[in-house]
């Protein structure tokens, strides 16, 4: 069983070592004293930026593109240390110890017998260990607390970094593909300007302005002239109708007609050559049984010459009594077949230009589809060049935009609060390493008397020789002072 010592056990035990409690005590309080005595005062500098997000240091270009998303707490921890870093660099070190000089910042190193790159690496370290960048858990601030025994050289230090920060953020930032954006954007708005002029070209061989508009005019041209030409073929296929109606009509009619007295001279007459005829068939009859001569041909004929000097002598009066009249029907009838004819003549030629006009639109719409291909393949180029510009410009536009920010020094960390110089020094902290002096004097001095007490194998106290030899203390001696 472990044994468990009394507080009037280690009360006395501090009394046995009382001595030796105050000597540590007092050494580790010369310790604390000559650290306050013998430690440099240092003056501390501190600046606050912050770095904005929402706010847009880089205008938009492209108006068309779409809103992007804010960035989210991550993103906005890894570019606070990532400025932090960027401050905390070496070369942003090595730039500040060249403008404010190693002699100012550093007087101690400068005046060593070291070499130059070795007193640089010394000044980096001092000036690294000096240097603290504190990133906000809840924000997002950076702050930057710099220490040095001068509190002038102290704030011309943090200027110095806040101002060399912004260099190397403009140039860790900046965009390196400027030159070639800038050579690709040229490159593309002249293959840009070569498609417009292939396009051109085209258009203006086949007398094209826009194609599809064009093709939508010639067909309804096309509808327009075939509306009209079925109307003009139905005119002139009704006219030549009318027309050959008027003439099988026209042939059926007689041109003249005759009166009704003209008619019964002409009955004489014909009654006087039938007679006439009966005569001549008679005399040819009694041919065969009489004599040329004989007093009965003589007779007959003599009648056969009176009836054809009648017959001619009415025949010769009714021709100069007779006179036709013209048809009236029929006049009438060619009256309306020369003007169907006329009309169906006349009919025809607009079917005629018609037809040609069709014919013509026709060809150019086939000639419009034929190359409707090649202009397709030519507007597309021209549309794919145009897009490709379109991004390579605004990409050299937005990196020229940050090339100018760069160079300006425009950036988003915006400093809150400019250092100053510190009246009072800073470190070291005497209440601070006075009270932790006392504390560390009292703990050094208790774990001094209990190691000691501990290692003490003597017998100090009758419990001590009851637990440690299991025997009765019969008697105590005390010391005589």
């Amino acid at each position: 069983m472990a044994y468990q010592p009394s507080v009037r056990e280690i009360i006395q035990a501090f009394f046995r070592r009382k001595a030796l409690f105050m000597l540590v005590c007092g050494v580790v309080f010369l310790v604390g004293g000559a650290y306050l005595l013998l430690k440099e005062p240092l003056y501390q500098s501190t600046a606050s930026m912050v770095l904005h997000f929402d706010t847009k240091t880089v205008p938009n270009i492209d108006r068309t593109m779409d809103p992007t998303q804010p960035l989210g707490s991550n993103e906005h921890r890894e570019i606070l240390y990532s400025d932090a870093e960027i401050m905390k660099s070496i070369g942003v070190l090595h730039s500040v110890i060249g403008a404010i000089g190693l002699e100012r910042l550093y007087p101690k190193i400068a005046a060593s017998d070291l070499s130059d790159a070795r007193k640089l690496d010394q000044a980096t370290e001092a000036l690294q260990s000096n240097l603290v960048v504190d990133v906000g858990l809840q924000s997002d601030v950076l702050s930057i607390n710099y220490l040095n025994p001068d509190a002038i050289v102290a704030r011309d230090t943090v200027q110095s970094l806040l101002s060399h920060f912004f260099e190397q953020e403009a140039e860790v930032y900046a965009n390196p593909q400027l030159k070639f954006a800038e050579s690709e954007s040229a490159a593309a708005r002249e293959k840009l300007t070569a498609a417009q002029n292939r396009l051109a070209e085209f258009k203006s061989k086949h007398n094209i302005a826009d194609l599809q508009q064009q093709v939508s005019q010639s067909i309804l041209s096309r509808t327009d002239v075939e509306s009209r030409l079925r109307v003009a073929q139905g005119h002139m296929l009704e006219a030549q109708q009318r027309e050959q109606a008027l003439k099988q009509l026209l042939e059926s009619v007689p041109p003249t007609i005759t009166s009704s007295a003209m008619g019964e001279q002409f009955h004489a007459a014909d009654t006087v050559e039938a007679h006439l005829d009966e005569l001549r068939a008679k005399r040819a009859q009694m041919a065969s049984t009489y004599n040329p001569g004989s007093a009965v041909f003589q007779q007959l004929d003599a009648q056969i010459a009176t009836l054809s000097s009648a017959a001619k002598a009415r025949t010769g009066e009714a021709k100069s009594r007779s006179a036709t009249q013209p048809n009236t029907v029929y006049q009438n009838i060619r009256t309306d077949y020369l003007r169907s004819s006329a009309e169906a003549t006349s009919a025809k030629q607009p079917v005629d230009v018609l037809t040609q006009q069709l014919a013509q639109i026709n060809a150019h719409l086939n000639d419009l589809e034929g190359q409707r291909n090649q202009y397709d393949d030519l507007t597309r180029a021209v549309q794919i060049q145009n897009d490709t510009y379109r991004t390579l410009a605004i990409r050299f536009e937005t990196a020229r935009v940050e090339a100018n920010r760069n160079a300006q020094k425009i950036s988003a960390a915006v400093v809150i609060a400019s250092p100053i110089v510190a009246q009072t020094p800073s470190r070291p902290r005497r209440k601070l390493v006075a009270l932790a002096t006392i504390l560390a004097a009292l703990v050094c001095g208790c774990a001094a008397v209990l190691a000691i007490e501990g290692f003490d194998d003597r017998f100090h106290s009758p419990r001590d020789v009851t637990r440690t030899l299991r025997l009765p203390v019969l008697a105590t001696f005390a010391q005589d002072t």
